[in-house]
This record gives structure tokens, C-alpha cells and sequence, in this order.
């Protein structure tokens, strides 16, 4: 689904300032310069070399057997289990004029050693375009993890951290992820009330789950949640009827609301304290200068547009329910192709 463009005057003011405040931040400012040093804390290398690639067609469809063994012999969702940090491996560039990375938000706190998540995103920024893709991936997707057999793919991030994630995506899909930004729900709560809230149109079942779950009343209709609430919705699989892709949906949904009201909302008053407080509850391995090059095509920029993908695409999965695990397994092939379309315009050859 692509939204169209509209005029960005507020957007290319509001990222002018921003890479004054990414040089404020790296050059002068004592806080600035520690934000940014716990930013790239434990920064995860990209090495040369190839990563084992999975032949699909050589495992078995998954059965309740065999993701009951998996299961067994390791951890899913529930576990974290030993945590073994893997570096990313380097892919060829597909396109130079793409910026892709993986964003993952942990449940909890971005220092907690139990990192399950509920959330995992590709970004992708076309330069020539101007396009903004996110990709939504469902958390019950199933992968090929090893010799333990399929699991859910953050499983992927609970045992190798974003390197594993990464290669895991390039892998099955085809992709040339370099890049990742991680945080966790609760800094993210804390960004959200940084900016005065998260703007959302509740469904009944929406603001009754968040009654529920926060145990404060909260109205159907148009709300401005606060950190709490906003992450609370994006976790919630409960308010409709398509579990874990009904999420990745309102997931998508809830990140292009946030990204225009702040297009309409940002002034340069608090860019600066706003951008501090980004660091200081980031990780990443993005480097200033494509921070700061991709800051300034969007300054120039009068025609940005963005689109969201869910990943499993539709009709590409089947639906399983594995001795009570539900689990989405998908057609590797045909969102391969549909995922390398969405961020690449093309489909790239093997």
C-alpha cells in the first residue's frame, strides 16, 4: 500500500536542523558524545566470508513432530537460552542507492540479556526514488534454524543477536542487510512520551484490550497514547482476529502515523534534546556519515513516499497449529521474489 506524496516543508526544516544536531552531538557536547558512545556500544562487526546457506527444498515441511523436536532441542519464543553473539556477513551491495537495515524492538529493556522480541522491521530508503519501505515481519514466522530444526525467527535474535537475525533475512530472501538499529519497548515508551504521545484510532476492541491490559479506561476514537498505551498496541494480537499478522499490520499501521505527526509536529526547539535521547536508548552499527547523507537527501527532498509490507505477503504462507504452537510457514520462493520487488524494484537473480 503506498501513501502518496504531500508537500515536506516542516520535514526538510525539521532534518536540517537534525544534522546540525547529529554534528552538535558528535563533535562538541559531552552528553552528546556519551549518547553516541552507548549508541555503538557492543557494536557487532561485518566480517568477510560466506554464511552457510539453508536449501529449503532439501528440509522437511514442518509437522507437529518435528517442530515439537525442534522445540526440545533449544528454545522458540518463550526461552532465551545460551546467547552467542554472530557477526554480520558481508553481502555484495544490490543497489547503491539503497540503504537497508533491521530494526528490532526487545520486550523489556534494550539491556536486558533476555532478548525476546515481538517486533522485527526492515527499513529501506530509495535515494533515487525518495521512497521509504518498511517491512513488518510477523513474529510466528517459521524459519530453518540449523540442526534444531524450524523456529520462529526471533529466535534467530534471542540466540545470535542481529547478526544472526540479518544473515538468517539475507538468506531465505535474498537480501544485502548491513545494518541494525535495536532498542527495547521500554525506551521506546520513553520516546514516544518524549514526543508528547503517539497519535492512534482505536477500534472498540482496541481500547478495550488497552482497558484491560493497563488497567485504565481508554475510549474508541482518535487518542494520543502515551508510552505505555502506544506500546502496549503494538504488541496487542488479541483486539481482532488475525493474531500475529493482525499485529505486524497495526505495527505498520501505528509507525506511519508516528512518522507523519512527528513531519507535522517537529520544530527545531527540541530537536536537539529529542535526537539525546535517541542515542542514549539505541543501538547501532549505522555510521554518522550515512546518518548525516541520509538526513540531507531527505532535506532536498519535496516528493518522499512511503510504503509498508507486511512479510509473509499474502496468500505466500500457510497457517499451521503445532500441538497448540501456531506458527505461520511461508512460501520462501514467492516472497523471496515479492520482498526483493518491494525494496529492490526488481527480483534478484541467484
Amino acid at each position: 500500500m503506498e501513501k502518496q506524496p504531500k508537500p515536506y516543508k516542516k520535514l526538510r526544516i525539521a532534518f536540517l536542523c537534525l544534522c546540525i544536531a547529529f554534528v552538535v552531538l558528535s563533535t562538541s557536547g559531552v552528553i552528546g558524545f556519551f549518547s553516541l558512545f552507548r549508541a555503538y556500544d557492543g557494536k557487532i562487526p561485518v566480517i568477510s566470508g560466506e554464511w552457510k546457506r539453508t536449501d529449503i527444498n532439501a528440509l522437511p515441511t514442518p509437522n507437529a513432530e518435528l517442530f515439537d523436536a525442534a522445540l526440545s532441542k533449544g528454545v522458540d519464543y518463550y526461552e532465551t537460552g545460551e546467547i552467542q553473539e554472530v557477526p554480520i556477513y558481508e553481502q555484495n551491495k544490490i543497489d547503491r542507492f539503497i540503504i537497508s537495515m533491521v530494526i528490532v524492538v526487545q520486550n523489556g529493556s534494550i539491556t536486558s540479556e533476555e532478548r525476546q522480541t515481538d517486533m522485527i522491521f526492515i527499513a529501506s530508503f530509495n535515494q533515487l526514488l525518495q521512497q521509504f519501505t518498511i517491512v513488518s515481519v510477523a513474529r510466528d514466522t517459521i524459519v530453518p534454524f540449523g540442526e534444531e530444526g524450524w523456529k520462529r525467527i526471533n529466535t534467530a535474535y534471542a540466540r545470535g543477536g542481529a547478526g544472526q537475525l540479518i544473515n538468517t533475512i539475507n538468506d531465505l530472501f535474498g537480501l544485502d542487510i548491513q545494518n541494525y538499529v535495536l532498542t527495547g519497548t521500554d525506551e521506546l515508551a520513553v520516546l514516544a512520551d518524549d514526543v508528547k504521545g503517539i497519535p492512534a484510532t482505536l477500534s472498540e476492541d482496541e481500547a478495550a484490550y488497552l482497558s484491560e491490559t493497563l488497567n485504565t479506561p481508554v475510549s474508541a476514537g482518535k487518542q494520543q497514547l502515551s508510552g505505555a498505551q502506544a506500546v502496549a498496541l503494538l504488541l496487542d494480537r488479541t483486539s481482532d482476529d488475525k493474531g500475529d499478522l493482525g499485529r505486524a499490520e497495526r505495527q505498520l499501521d501505528i509507525v506511519l502515523d508516528t512518522f507523519e505527526y512527528l513531519q507535522d509536529s517537529f520544530d527545531s526547539s527540541f530537536l536537539y534534546p529529542f535526537c539525546r535521547t535517541v542515542f542514549k536508548n539505541v543501538r547501532t552499527n549505522l555510521d554518522f556519515e550515512t546518518l548525516r547523507g541520509v538526513a540531507y537527501e531527505m532535506t532536498v527532498s519535496d516528493d518522499l513516499s512511503f510504503r509498508k509490507v507486511r512479510l509473509p505477503f499474502d496468500d505466500s504462507y500457510t497457517e499451521l497449529n503445532l500441538d497448540g504452537a501456531y506458527a505461520l510457514l511461508p512460501e520462501f520462493e514467492k516472497n523471496r521474489i515479492l520482498l526483493q520487488q518491494a525494496l529492490y524494484g526488481k527480483e534478484i537473480a541467484e
